[in-house]
């Protein structure tokens, strides 16, 4: 019996490196040598398993997605209610604690980017925001029906609530000292109550 393929786990290494060195030096500052290197790799093996850099930021693409949203919809099962639900999202993407990711934000800002100029990075950053945002419109529409919400319009006020989580994001990645310390969860909920209606 043949030796298991250790394929995934290899490529899986390659992401992560990726991502650590895209975090540090910037996609365009990231050579296949810097990624083979952070993997412990050799450049050879790199592109045993991608074509190119490219090919490996699609992926780190898809990983960050999915990784990102496993632990967000874990977080939402812990609130049945939909306020409730509402502010966990929030506090998942902006609050500091357990979830904080330094790394995975940079890149994901780095991604942002890099979607402004490349149209496969573009149609999967829109897919994994989309997943956001779908959850978000979910979220609202509950409370709607709940009574906790008054909203006519729950995918116009699912996209404002994801343009302000983005917003921060950038901020966040390029000019921290403008957010005041802890406020930003804080004030995404104020506009949420703005925009919702109910209690903050």
């Amino acid at each position: 019996m043949g030796r298991p393929s250790n394929t995934a786990e290899r490529r899986a290494q390659i992401i992560g490196a990726l991502v650590r060195v895209m975090a540090r030096q910037g996609y365009d500052g990231a050579s296949v040598a810097d990624v083979a290197k952070a993997a412990k790799l050799s450049p050879g093996l790199v592109h045993y398993h991608f074509q190119n850099k490219h090919e490996i930021l699609l992926a780190a693409l898809e990983e960050l997605s999915a990784r990102h949203l496993a632990a967000l919809d874990a977080r939402l099962s812990e609130h049945p209610e939909p306020r409730a639900q509402l502010h966990a999202l929030i506090d998942f993407h902006l609050g500091l604690g357990a979830d904080a990711d330094p790394e995975a934000l940079a890149c994901w800002i780095l991604l942002s980017g890099e979607a402004l100029r490349d149209g496969k990075v573009r149609a999967r950053f829109e897919r994994s925001l989309s997943q956001v945002t779908d959850r978000l419109a979910a979220i609202i529409r509950a409370g709607v029906a709940s009574g906790a919400f008054a909203c006519n319009a729950p995918p116009a006020a699912a996209s404002a609530l994801l343009a302000t989580l983005q917003g921060y994001f950038v901020l966040a990645a390029t000019a921290r000292p403008l957010i005041p310390k802890g406020s930003a969860a804080a004030m995404t909920k104020r506009m949420a109550h703005g925009l919702l209606g109910g209690e903050p």
